[in-house]
């Protein structure tokens, strides 16, 4: 846990993750983060970082069944299709 205090202000903030302030030392950029780019996701293989997803269908079949979600056969091939086509 960290507790932010604002020098010019005096306000407080509790939070597990300063994310971007930490970088920047912005008072707004308290929890907020960069996502990651997807352009030229296809040719980044191999996915996660421990490298555990070969391919984009390994992607999809961990997100299945980390959060219970199904996706139609037809789904998955045109999630694919268009993240190889970023």
């Amino acid at each position: 846990m960290f507790t932010l205090v604002n020098k010019t202000t005096n306000a407080t903030v509790q939070t597990t993750d300063p994310g971007r302030a930490l970088i920047t030392g912005k008072w707004a950029d308290i929890g907020k983060l960069k996502g990651p780019i997807l352009r030229g996701l296809a040719s980044r293989a191999p996915y996660f970082h421990n490298g555990s997803a070969g391919a984009l269908t390994d992607v999809l079949d961990f997100y299945e069944k980390r959060f219970n979600v199904f996706f139609t056969d037809q789904e998955k091939s045109d999630m694919i299709a268009f993240l190889n086509a970023l």
